[in-house]
C-alpha cells in the first residue's frame, strides 16, 4: 500500500512539473517574435520555418543574446562598398556575383554558392555555438534571406530567421531603397569587414547554377 501511494505521489509530481514547465518552454520558443505584420509579405520574401524579424528586431535581440549567430548573406560587393552592419557576425553570400550580364544588361548575374550550407556550419563551430543554433539572416531586402533561410532549414535548422526588410530596404515610389532597412533605421554599420568575418571560397563549386533574384 505504501509504495503504491509513493508511486501514485511521484507521478503526480512528475505531471506537476510538465504543467508548470509547459509555459515556460513556450515563453522560450517564441523569444524572438517580430511585431510587423508578416501576412503582408511578398511571397519571395517568406520561408518554410515562418520565422521573420524587422532590422530593428533583430539589432536589439542581438544585444540582449550575444550568441545569437548574425550573418550577412550578401555579395561580397555589396559589403565592401555599401558597408555591413556592426554586429554581424559573418558575411556568407548565398548567390554571390558572376562576370556575366543578364540578358537585358543590367546587372551580373548571379551564380548559387554551393557551400553555403558548409560555410554556416564551419562559423557555428568556429563560435563554439550549439548544432542548431538561433541564426539571424540578412541580405539587401529580405529576398535573399528567405532563400538563405530556406537552404539553411532543409539542411535541419530549425531557428532561422530572416530579416524582412534586410540592409538596404525595399524601394519607395521613385525607385530609392527609402523605405525601411537597417541604414534607414539608423542603425548601426560601417565600412570594415575584418579578418574574422570575411568570406573566403574554400573551393570552386562544380555546378553553378546562374540566376539573379
Amino acid at each position: 500500500m505504501t509504495k503504491t501511494l509513493t508511486a501514485l505521489k511521484n507521478l503526480v509530481a512528475g505531471l506537476f512539473l510538465v504543467v508548470a514547465f509547459a509555459p515556460l518552454q513556450t515563453v522560450q520558443a517564441q523569444e524572438f517574435e517580430t511585431s510587423a505584420d508578416i501576412f503582408e509579405l511578398e511571397i519571395n520574401k517568406t520561408t518554410e520555418l515562418g520565422l521573420y524579424l524587422t532590422s530593428s528586431e533583430a539589432y536589439k535581440f542581438k544585444k540582449q543574446s550575444p550568441k545569437v549567430l548574425f550573418l550577412d548573406v550578401r555579395t561580397q560587393a555589396e559589403v565592401n562598398f555599401l558597408g555591413m552592419p556592426d554586429i554581424a557576425d559573418a558575411n556568407i553570400p548565398i548567390k554571390p556575383l558572376s562576370s556575366v550580364l543578364t540578358d537585358d544588361g543590367k546587372k551580373y548575374q548571379r551564380w548559387d554558392n554551393l557551400e553555403f550550407v558548409e560555410a554556416v556550419t564551419d562559423m557555428i563551430k568556429r563560435k563554439g555555438l550549439e548544432k542548431d543554433p538561433v541564426l539571424f539572416i540578412m541580405c539587401r531586402n529580405g529576398k535573399g534571406s528567405a532563400i538563405a533561410t530556406n537552404r539553411l532549414a532543409n539542411a535541419g535548422f530549425t531557428k532561422v530567421y530572416s530579416i524582412i526588410d534586410g540592409y538596404e530596404g525595399d524601394f519607395d515610389k521613385n525607385g530609392k531603397r527609402t523605405v525601411n532597412g537597417w541604414k534607414n533605421a539608423g542603425l548601426p554599420w560601417s565600412y570594415g569587414i575584418g579578418w574574422k568575418r570575411a568570406y573566403r571560397y574554400k573551393k570552386k563549386s562544380a555546378d553553378q547554377e546562374w540566376n539573379s533574384f
